[in-house]
């Protein structure tokens, strides 16, 4: 704290003053190295800790530097918990916050920020590696829904996930043109999750995702084809 307080405002230094006795006093007595970190998500979403980098409710202090405070404070106490939330309540909420439809997403973004419910975000593919784009998973038109096929590796907090942010192409020749981008729920047929064990992060679920014939309703597009590609990048900051 002695190097970053004369570099924030009067309002950061206060809220996180606040935070940190927070996450000393209901979180860190509550922290558990031989169970996974989300059951602690409820403790922070009580207290609108699931994120502070977008406004949600009447919350009146958030934005990045909030975001940057709450991420640097949470993963001090606890790094593995600090990653499963900012996959939740940051990487998988953005593209809501940004493209979502209010009356849609509402019920969604209540369950994420209350921590009660958990998202993922599905983009690595087994042989595509960091390469973001070229993706194998196909979307496609059928009318009145869509027909999601494909893979996911690696993806934080899927097993466990309520919901996931998922891309795919309906023409893979042409993977920024065509590229959706879709909510899966975890009710939707067609989804099986695999946990991987990950040595480092123990206590964090990171799986590998399948998704056979799963029809998407069309209401649960986020980025319609050829946005998704846009949207995809756009949503991760």
């Amino acid at each position: 704290n002695n190097f970053i307080i004369p570099l924030i405002s009067k309002e950061e230094q206060d809220f996180l003053r606040e935070l940190e006795e927070f996450l000393l006093k209901e979180v860190e007595p509550k922290i558990d190295l031989n169970k996974d970190v989300y059951e602690l998500f409820p403790i922070l979403g009580k207290n609108n800790y699931m994120q502070r980098l977008n406004k949600y409710g009447d919350m009146d202090k958030y934005g990045m530097h909030y975001e940057i405070l709450l991420a640097m404070a949470t993963s001090i106490i606890d790094p593995e918990l600090d990653l499963a939330r900012v996959v939740s309540g940051v990487i998988f909420a953005n593209p809501l916050f940004q493209f979502g439809k209010e009356d849609r997403i509402s019920e969604i973004l209540d369950g994420i920020m209350s921590g009660k419910k958990v998202g993922s975000i599905c983009i690595t593919e087994r042989n595509q590696g960091s390469d973001a784009v070229n993706m194998k998973t196909t979307i496609e038109d059928k009318g009145d829904h869509l027909i999601l096929n494909g893979e996911k590796v690696y993806t934080t907090n899927g097993p466990i996930a309520d919901y996931f942010i998922v891309y795919g192409v309906s023409n893979i020749a042409d993977p920024r043109g065509t590229m959706y981008q879709v909510i899966v729920e975890r009710d939707f047929e067609g989804l099986k999750t695999e946990r991987l064990g990950i040595q480092s992060i123990p206590r964090v679920q990171v799986g590998q995702i399948i998704f056979n014939n799963m029809k998407i309703p069309k209401e649960n597009i986020l980025g319609e084809k050829g946005k998704g590609y846009k949207n995809l990048f756009s949503g991760l900051v």
